[in-house]
């Protein structure tokens, strides 16, 4: 009778144990899902940051200048942290936000001139980074989406809509016009934030004369309101 109930105990210490184990083996996987996700939405940016450099601007020298129906501008979709629409109400600007990778430390513009580019690699609306786009203010034969970017002031709002469709307020800083040869020097600047606010930074080229490669660039700053 004695080893009848050692039996037991034993089988029960053992259930015991393999519970014990499944509840920690759980545990760990949801502390690991968790961490995967954190990193991801609050720091790949920064990583990202650390590893490219932005040094020079892609010139686009054929962009498109057919202008988006209101209807494809309505249905234009991303990713719900991603920047899906930059509005600048003083311009009356109201545009897409395409995602963008820079190669070879240059920045690419997008291959529309009423669409703006995102840098992906940058930070993301409501995370606390620097979020960085450019857009061309010329084509061909019309102005860019921002021809007139030169002409914001401080104070001046600017607002980035999520894809899940929450809108976030920057209030304009900083803005400086520099020539294509300080672009190696300064263009770094972009990158980072303004007195450890969120801040957004946006880019564009002014064409030469003879409407050839940019000849001077213009960088604004923008922080969170």
């Amino acid at each position: 009778m004695a080893l009848k109930i050692d039996r037991r105990l034993s089988n029960i210490g053992r259930i015991l144990g393999w519970v014990l184990v499944a509840i920690i083996a759980v545990a760990l996987i949801k502390v690991f899902i968790w961490e995967r996700g954190y990193y991801h939405d609050k720091s790949a940016e920064q990583r990202a940051k650390a590893d490219v450099v932005v040094t020079k601007i892609e010139t686009v020298l054929a962009p498109s200048e057919f202008e988006p129906t209101e209807k494809e501008v309505a249905e234009y979709q991303t990713g719900q942290n991603i920047p899906r629409y930059l509005d600048i109400p003083r311009l009356e600007v109201h545009a897409r936000v395409r995602e963008s990778a820079v190669d070879m430390n240059t920045l690419p513009m997008p291959n529309i001139i009423y669409d703006v580019a995102w840098f992906s690699g940058s930070g993301m609306p409501g995370f606390g980074g620097d979020i960085l786009v450019s857009g061309l203010s010329y084509g061909k034969t019309k102005p860019g989406i921002f021809a007139n970017l030169d002409s914001l002031e401080n104070g001046d709002e600017i607002i980035i809509e999520r894809g899940d469709g929450e809108k976030f307020t920057y209030q304009v800083a900083d803005l400086q016009i520099i020539d294509a040869e300080e672009a190696e020097n300064k263009l770094s600047g972009v990158q980072r934030r303004i007195d450890d606010k969120e801040t957004l930074s946006v880019v564009t080229v002014r064409a030469s004369e003879d409407g050839g490669e940019y000849d001077s660039i213009v960088m604004l700053r923008a922080t969170l309101k």
